[in-house]
């Protein structure tokens, strides 16, 4: 079962920001993905994912600013660009189960953004 709790924080520059915590210690490099390349470029990885999964494309690889994807038709690696072995491990995750996250995120994050007072929020499947 993976649980996943939304919260928002204060960014640096003060402004509200979300995060999203899940229950699976290999899932951590996916909080720093939701909040860095879906945050930054969800049109570009949705697309990603979505030609894999359909089938237009057998594999896609798309690099953001600190992390980048490796997208193939049953597992999708997210892995750290840079000094890999610093900042932590890649992520061999369902690309099914991703694309869904990814999703997820989005919907979370134009909550944030219509100002829904859910937050914290826990979620589980």
């Amino acid at each position: 079962m993976l649980k996943r709790q939304y919260k928002l924080f204060k960014s640096v520059d003060d402004k509200i920001a979300l995060t999203v915590l899940y229950n699976r210690e290999n899932y951590k490099i996916l909080t720093t993905f939701m909040m860095t390349e879906v945050h930054d470029f969800y049109p570009d990885v949705r697309e990603a994912l979505e030609n894999v999964i359909s089938g237009n494309m057998e594999e896609y690889a798309f690099d953001g600013n600190l992390l980048g994807i490796e997208v193939g038709k049953e597992i999708t690696e997210v892995y750290f660009q840079f000094e890999e072995e610093l900042l932590g491990e890649p992520c061999f995750i369902s690309t099914d189960e991703l694309y869904k996250l990814v999703i997820e995120w989005k919907e979370m994050e134009e909550r944030m953004k219509r100002g829904e007072d859910i937050f914290p929020v826990t979620l589980e499947d």
